[in-house]
């Protein structure tokens, strides 16, 4: 006999079993959060409860300002997720990066995973992770770059200061947020490849698709932090082409590493790169690096690469041409090199490299999350005890704004570090501490210096557009940090009388 009985399927019982499950959900959270083994850690109520606003200001971009501001509210140690825990305490964040790896790296960075296989970013095991390393050092080294990159990083930089002077020049503005972004691609194609992808020459148009992508990864992991239940092939098939196109990044990316596996194996094509050391060293070490391993780290490599050197060089240049006397300064130091001036000779200018020094102590384009793993059996801090396998939140953002170290440490002060204390250059890590520092902070250097310097010395006198604010320029901080108005125009107007009465007393000093 079939069954008869339709009062389960009345008409309220849906919503009602709806509301049972949301009740019992509420509940759940309720009791986990009375029974939240990090409620003796100083925080905001409700981060006993969820995590819910810490990915809301995650997603807006304003997670870092988030965290500094409870840190000033509740002081060095702060409950910011259920199991998640911020700290500023320099001894602790030394303790939570040092090489003896007691605290790991989390399995948020496995959201960072770009190709098939894990890259050095992503890798959370600390054998693997230093074997990799190790693959990168000798390719990265300074007096590598210099031999082997260095002429061609420079012509790629004269041709982005050229592309910028036609722009900014006869009343026009060119934003050079968008020309470092492309000369930070062509730097980092040129060293993955052999040759450069030939962005400044094109304004982008070359290779648009793989521009496009560079800027849309970082969102991307972003978005798939927030929804790590997404499955990849629903990515490509997502109705609305934005969120479409943010989805697909990594792919574009990863396609670009297998053309330089490509090139790797095909012993006809002769153009040195990077990936070569790394596969000479493997073999010499009898490491395998695999197909797949090598196009993950491509990807790694020109994500990596890319947005973090353009958002340095715009923010030295927002910082330098606010404020004219230092500007003047400079262009006078740079104007002192040589003619065939290298890396080298930059390096040696005292005032070029304190504003580098103070502008990455201040606007750093990776300011954003360090996370780690506590220790299973947990540990004690400074009274706190914090249970095992915590979640450990350091940010670079706060480190160096502690007054402690740095006296008006929200103010741009170019003579910071030409006296600067051993406790302001412990914290001062631009590049990160430990094992897992920034493995291309050499190359991002040179790039630095090369750039400031040739435009200090081709683009004299050059002001920032009238359309530039604070507001403009406030740092967003998601994967990287990049302005809030995506722009940093400059014009380059006939001199100001000032700057030419300042010169001609420089020149009867000389």
């Amino acid at each position: 006999m079939a069954f008869e009985d339709t009062k389960a399927f009345a008409p309220g019982t849906l919503p009602a079993m709806l509301f049972i499950c949301f009740a019992l959900l509420i509940f759940n959270k309720i009791v986990n959060g009375l029974r939240c083994p990090l409620s003796h850690i100083p925080g905001p109520w409700h981060t006993r409860f969820t995590s819910i606003v810490s990915k809301y200001h995650f997603t807006r971009g304003d997670k870092t300002y988030w965290v500094h501001e409870l840190h000033r509210i509740y002081g060095p140690l702060v409950r910011t997720e259920p199991g998640q825990v911020s700290t500023i305490d320099v001894e602790l964040w030394e303790r939570i990066h040092h090489v003896r790896a007691e605290f790991r790296k989390a399995p948020f960075h496995d959201k960072f995973r770009i190709g098939p296989d894990h890259m050095l970013f992503s890798m959370t095991d600390v054998a693997t992770h230093a074997a990799r390393r190790r693959l990168f050092a000798r390719a990265l080294t300074v007096e590598s770059l210099r031999k082997h990159w260095e002429p061609a990083i420079r012509e790629r930089v004269n041709l982005c200061i050229t592309r910028i002077k036609i722009a900014a020049s006869e009343g026009g503005v060119a934003d050079v947020w968008l020309w470092w972004r492309l000369l930070a691609a062509d730097v980092v194609s040129l060293l993955s490849f052999g040759e450069s992808f030939a962005l400044l020459e094109t304004v982008g148009q070359n290779e648009r698709a793989y521009f496009d992508a560079l800027h849309l990864a970082g969102i991307g992991i972003v978005l798939r932090s927030m929804i790590p239940w997404l499955p990849a092939s629903v990515s490509k098939l997502f109705p609305i082409k934005s969120i479409r196109d943010i989805l697909n990044a990594n792919q574009v990316i990863t396609e670009k590493g297998t053309v330089a596996v490509r090139n790797l194996r095909n012993t006809a094509i002769d153009r040195p790169n990077i990936f070569t050391t790394m596969l000479q060293q493997a073999d010499e070490g009898d490491i395998t690096l695999t197909d797949d391993a090598i196009r993950s780290e491509v990807a790694g490599f020109l994500l990596a690469g890319s947005d973090t050197t353009s958002s340095a060089l715009t923010y030295i240049i927002w910082a330098t041409l606010k404020r004219p006397d230092l500007q003047r300064r400079l262009e006078h130091e740079a104007a002192g090199l040589p003619a065939d001036f290298t890396d080298k000779d930059v390096e040696a200018l005292p005032l070029l490299n304190n504003v580098l020094d103070e502008m990455l102590r201040l606007y750093n384009p990776t300011s954003g999350p360090n996370i780690r793993v506590g220790p299973r059996e947990g540990f004690t801090w400074r009274g706190y005890a914090i249970p095992g396998n915590t979640v450990m939140y350091t940010q670079t953002y706060s480190m160096v704004r502690n007054e402690a170290a740095f006296e008006n440490c929200e103010s741009f002060d170019e003579t910071r570090f030409e006296r600067a204390t051993w406790q302001q250059r412990r914290v001062a890590q631009p590049f990160g501490i430990g094992p897992h520092s920034c493995i291309g902070k050499n190359l991002a250097r040179i790039e630095l210096r090369l750039a400031f310097a040739v435009f200090l010395r081709e683009c004299k006198g050059a002001r920032l557009g009238p359309d530039m604010t604070d507001d403009v320029m406030f740092p967003l901080v998601k994967f990287f940090t990049y302005p809030k108005g995506k722009k940093c125009e400059i014009t380059l107007l006939p001199r100001r009388v000032e700057d030419d009465m300042v010169e001609a007393k420089w020149a009867a000093e000389a």
